[in-house]
């Protein structure tokens, strides 16, 4: 078995969900409810998505950031996705 250098960028980036994502440089990471599985799904989404509202407009960076949402078995589930080239929507669809 191939040994993961963790210090390799090109492989680090092979790694991430969202390829190519731009973050601004004044963007302020934001601190968001984490999803516990004790809310209603929707519900989630609409405070991620009302939290998110400046950025609407980037599905790649709306993608990103998701996961700063997310925590225990849903941040598992997201983690295991395959990169997300598609729609955020279909991605968050079970």
């Amino acid at each position: 078995m191939k040994e993961l250098d963790l210090y390799d960028l090109i492989q680090a980036a092979e790694m991430c969900l969202v390829p190519n994502v731009v973050v601004p440089k004044k963007f302020h990471v934001l601190k968001f409810i984490k999803y516990t599985r004790t809310q209603r799904p929707d519900t989630h989404l609409k405070s991620y998505y009302n939290k998110m509202a400046a950025l609407v407009h980037d599905k790649k960076l709306l993608m990103h950031f998701f996961q700063d949402s997310l925590s225990g078995v849903a941040l598992s589930w997201y983690m295991r996705l395959e990169r997300l080239g598609g729609c955020f929507h279909q991605a968050i669809q079970v």
